[in-house]
């Protein structure tokens, strides 16, 4: 059950509305990833593999293999990911 923004009542939550805000919610963390660079703090890059684990937690359902290259190439450039080297 979700509350309606514009009139306030109770209703169902449809599974297409969830995978919509899902969608924007992987195009924000792909673009913040994007963001950080190797001369980032080590904060960042705390953040950075927090937003790989999200991400590849999202793919799971989406099977994007485009997303899959990416987080790849983001492990390997900024040395971060699950898993440490």
């Amino acid at each position: 059950m979700r509350t309606c923004p514009v009139c306030g009542k109770r209703n169902v939550l449809h599974k297409a509305e969830a995978l919509d805000d899902e969608e924007e919610v992987m195009k924000a963390l792909s673009r913040r990833l994007a963001e950080i660079t190797t001369s980032s703090s080590d904060i960042e890059l705390d953040e950075a593999r927090e937003i790989i684990r999200q991400l590849s937690n999202f793919n799971l359902r989406w099977n994007i293999a485009a997303l899959d290259d990416f987080i790849a190439e983001r492990q390997s450039v900024l040395g971060v990911g699950m898993r440490r080297k």
